[in-house]
């Protein structure tokens, strides 16, 4: 059921093979029982003669049972395979165990059960069943050597790994400790004291207990010695591949974690070709081969996709069978599989034994991971390429849009001007501008486009574009300045971009300041009284923003400035600049500013306001351009 490869009726029935251990067990032990009883002449357990009765019968009853499930599992095996070399090893084998198992049971079951003769009376007849026998190992061995079913060495080695296995070691040991109980501790308990039984059940026992003390299994250290005694080349296998899964972990190179992958399985396994395919743009390309290229079928990659095991997946075996491949295995890392390497066959024709898989399997999960690091490091390389270069143009742009503010304010008689703007990325869409007009007049404006980055900074310097161009003509209307803007803005930027914008001018000879906005946060006009205080006027007269309709109207606004008079033009993301807890400063907090601030110039106020608003967001990271324009009429203008 389990060698050489765990058969279907075990992984359907698991539970089967123990409970015929159980019975088995449990009859050996109640033979042992009543027969030790009676050899020592303890007569601690009465001897039952039920015992006896029922323990012959059990073990011919189970011997025909256990030569049928063979016959079973061998005619199983026969219908599923497809090969004609191993349908013909399996016929031969069937043959013989027919002829070899078959007359035993004929001759020592059905000829005694039916009366027709009883081998233990007639020596001719048990010499007749003791020949047909040989039928059996005989066969097994013409299959194995001749027709070479397996490679000799591997059988004798994989037999004696086998034996020595943890679960044989475990039997053992347990078999050893009923050893000692009934040969060191019940004579004890005999009639007639047998001293030498009893030394040699002291002898037993010391033996064991130094075994069972004894940190490292002297099993394991047997089977070493077995490999390196009698199966130097697969235990060198063995401990090139072990070497190679923890080698596969240090090589970052990706081209050479393929060739050193493929040459040591190559030397370690002696196999003839090997092809490494990667994926490649959704598909699977050739990387990397030894001897001619192994291409397995179509189909058989995808599957390496899902978590059935490409070496044990039926439905694909009798096309492997028509491949060059014997061995596909996946290289597969921890979310995707990066490709396969298809092995050809062995120079000594010998299968893949179940240990070179095991061991395969390790060195593909590690070559696996190995591609998978290598990839994300070259993710992470060309990010940061691709990083360093965003960097560099957003520096460019930085630098140029720098170039777009005012690189000097106007100089006017009476006036103190300022302005700052602080982009969040470098680059914005927040815009301040300063220009001096014919007959000695100032046109402020300042904007705010949607969104942010490089494309809000585009859109910014064609809006100062537009206004520098349409200033130099005409500025005496300022509602058909604005329409103009808007419709160009409009035809220049795509359906979802817009700008929130305010202009106006101010002619000192006649103290009158005309604007529009359009959409914008309305600018506030501090005035201050007689009484020290001071009265806030809003310059929200204007239309909707630019750039969002084809067509719009726009209302202007006129007002006379008086000597002390403070305007404050600024974007919201001053007014909502935030704190840790996302609390807003607002714009109250902001006019108080630069109301304590209003007996210094423009450039002190402006700074008092970014100081202020600093210190309330306490350092947290904000999401918005900061830009604020201030101008403050002194007392000089009344000479005008």
């Amino acid at each position: 059921m389990l060698f050489p490869e765990r058969s279907h009726l075990d992984k359907w029935l698991p539970w089967l093979k123990w409970l015929v251990i159980a019975l088995t067990g449990a009859i050996v032990i109640a033979a042992f029982v009543s027969e030790y009883n009676a050899w020592y002449d303890l007569y601690l357990l009465p001897r039952v003669d039920a015992v006896d009765r029922f323990v012959n019968p059990f073990f011919v009853w189970s011997s025909i049972s256990y030569i049928a499930l063979y016959w079973v599992l061998l005619l199983v095996k026969l219908r599923a395979c497809y090969s004609p070399d191993a349908r013909r090893r399996l016929q031969v084998l069937l043959a013989g165990s027919v002829v070899g198992l078959g007359s035993i049971l004929i001759i020592w079951g059905l000829l005694p059960y039916v009366g027709i003769a009883d081998p233990n009376d007639s020596r001719w007849l048990a010499l007749l069943s003791i020949v047909l026998m040989l039928f059996f190992p005989l066969t097994l061995a013409y299959v194995v050597i001749v027709q070479r079913a397996m490679d000799v060495p591997i059988l004798l080695r994989m037999g004696s790994k086998y034996l020595l296995a943890r679960t044989s070691v475990t039997i053992v040991r347990i078999a050893g400790i009923i050893a000692l109980i009934w040969l060191v501790a019940v004579p004890l308990f005999a009639h007639h004291l047998r001293p030498w039984k009893t030394a040699l059940g002291a002898a037993i026992l010391l033996v064991f207990g130094f075994l069972f003390l004894k940190k490292k299994s002297p099993t394991d250290l047997l089977q070493q010695w077995i490999d390196r005694k009698f199966f130097r080349e697969a235990y060198d296998a063995e401990v090139m591949l072990s070497r190679l899964a923890k080698t596969a972990q240090t090589i970052s190179d990706p081209a050479a974690l393929i060739r050193t992958v493929s040459q040591q399985i190559s030397d370690a396994l002696h196999v003839e070709r090997v092809t490494v395919l990667l994926r490649s743009d959704g598909s699977f390309e050739p990387a990397y081969a030894i001897g001619p290229e192994l291409i397995p079928p179509s189909g058989i990659l995808d599957q390496a996709r899902s978590s059935t095991p490409l070496f044990n997946s039926e439905s694909d075996s009798r096309t492997l069978d028509l491949q060059s491949p014997e061995l596909l295995l996946p290289l597969s890392g921890r979310t995707q599989l990066f490709g396969a390497m298809a092995l050809g066959p062995k120079r000594s024709e010998a299968p893949y034994t179940p240990s070179d898989v095991r061991l395969l399997e390790s060195v593909g999960v590690q070559t696996g991971l190995g591609l998978e690091l290598s990839e994300t490091a070259a993710s992470l390389a060309a990010a940061a390429v691709e990083r360093a270069h965003i960097a560099r143009e957003i520096e460019i742009a930085r630098e140029v849009q720098e170039r777009l503010f005012p690189q000097r304010l106007p100089l006017i008689a009476g006036i103190s001007l300022a302005g700052f703007c602080r982009t969040v990325f470098g680059v914005g869409g927040d815009y301040y501008d300063a220009m001096e007009l014919d007959g000695g007049r100032l046109g402020l404006a300042i904007g705010d486009v949607s969104g942010k980055g490089i494309s809000a900074a585009l859109l910014m310097a064609s809006l100062r574009a537009c206004l520098r161009t349409m200033t130099l003509t005409s500025s005496s209307d300022l509602t058909q300045l604005m329409s103009h803007m808007n419709r160009l803005i409009y035809e220049a930027s795509a359906m979802n971009r817009y700008a929130t914008f305010f202009f106006g001018i101010f002619d000192p000879a006649a103290s009158r300041f005309d604007y529009v906005n359009a959409g914008h946060n309305a600018p506030v006009l501090l005035r201050k009284s007689s009484g020290g205080n001071y009265e806030r006027l809003r310059l929200d007269c204007g239309g909707p923003v630019i750039g969002l309709l084809p067509k719009a109207c726009y209302e202007q606004g006129s007002l006379l400035l008086d000597p002390g008079d403070l305007l404050i033009a600024y974007t919201d993301g001053i007014s909502e600049a935030m704190n840790s807890v996302e609390e807003e400063w607002g714009e109250e907090a902001m006019v108080l500013t630069a109301q304590q601030a209003s007996d210094g110039t423009a450039e002190d106020i402006v700074k008092a306001i970014f100081a202020a608003a600093d210190v309330f967001s306490g350092g947290a990271s904000q999401h918005d351009d900061m830009t604020v324009l201030v101008m403050k009429v002194s007392p000089v203008s009344v000479l005008w």
